[in-house]
C-alpha cells in the first residue's frame, strides 16, 4: 500500500568526469557542440506483439503488468546497459554516470495537464514499478514540473503519446551545452495488416555523446526484451 503522505524519492548516482584527453569521442564532442544545436533522433515502429500477448496472460491471472511501467523499465534497462546513454554534460563537461533514472510525464488525478515525475531505477521490475508508482502518488498530491531532483542530467525523458500513431516526433530541448538528457516518446499501438502490434518510439539525444550505431544497440536490447519478456518481467 502506497503513503498517502508524499514518499521521499532518491535518484543519486555516480558520476565520473571524462578525460577529454584520452576520450574517443573528444573531436566529435567539441565539434558537435560548436553547432547551434546538436540534437538528433529515429524514430521506429516497434512491434510488441510478444509481450502484448504475456501481459494479457498474466494480467488475466489478477496480476497486473502496468502498459507504461514495463516500457519504462525495458528502455531505461536498456539505456543502463550502453555506456554512450549514461554519458551527459555537467557544468560543460562531459561525464558518465554509472546509472540512470526514468524520468516520465503523467497526468494526476483530477488534472487534465501533466505533471513530470521520476522515479529511481531499479534493475527488478517489481521494485522499479513500485518506484513509479511513488512518484505517480506524489504527483496526485503536489503536482508539478519542477519535481525535486528534475533538473538533474542523471535521467531519461520518458512520455507516451495515446491517441497519435506518429510516423515522426520531436521534442523541446534547452541549451544542448546543459541539455543532455535522452527523450524517449512512445505513440499509440496500431495493428499491422499482418496482425502485429506496434508501437512508435521515437528517441532523441546528442550526437556530441553518441552515435547511430549506440541508437541501435539500444533498439536491439529493447527489442530483445519486448520479444521475451517472461526473461525480464519478475512477474
Amino acid at each position: 500500500m502506497t503513503n498517502t503522505k508524499n514518499s521521499s524519492i532518491s535518484t543519486e548516482s555516480n558520476m565520473q568526469i571524462i578525460d577529454m584527453d584520452s576520450w574517443e569521442r573528444s573531436e566529435h564532442f567539441n565539434f558537435f557542440q560548436s553547432m547551434k544545436s546538436c540534437q538528433y533522433g529515429f524514430t521506429v515502429q516497434q512491434d510488441i506483439s510478444k509481450f502484448c500477448d504475456y501481459r494479457r496472460k498474466i494480467n488475466s491471472e489478477d496480476m497486473n503488468i502496468r502498459f507504461s511501467d514495463a516500457l519504462y523499465f525495458f528502455a531505461t534497462k536498456a539505456a543502463n546497459a550502453i555506456p554512450e546513454f549514461r554519458t551527459r554534460i555537467v557544468d560543460g563537461k562531459p561525464v558518465i554516470f554509472d546509472k540512470v533514472h526514468p524520468a516520465f510525464t503523467y497526468i494526476p488525478k483530477g488534472r487534465n495537464i501533466h505533471a513530470n515525475c521520476l522515479a529511481e531505477y531499479s534493475n527488478n521490475y517489481t521494485k522499479q514499478s513500485e518506484n513509479i508508482e511513488i512518484s505517480r502518488t506524489n504527483a496526485d498530491i503536489n503536482p508539478s514540473l519542477t519535481p525535486k531532483g528534475g533538473d538533474k542530467q542523471n535521467l531519461l525523458y520518458f512520455s507516451i503519446n495515446t491517441g497519435i500513431p506518429f510516423t515522426a516526433a520531436s521534442n523541446p530541448w534547452g541549451d544542448c551545452n546543459a541539455d543532455s538528457v535522452p527523450r524517449i516518446l512512445f505513440g499509440q499501438m496500431t495493428k499491422t495488416v499482418e496482425g502485429k502490434e506496434t508501437i512508435p518510439m521515437a528517441i532523441e539525444l546528442l550526437h556530441s555523446l553518441a552515435d547511430g550505431k549506440h541508437v541501435a544497440e539500444f533498439l536491439k536490447l529493447f527489442n530483445e526484451m519486448v520479444s521475451t519478456p517472461e526473461k525480464y518481467l519478475d512477474i
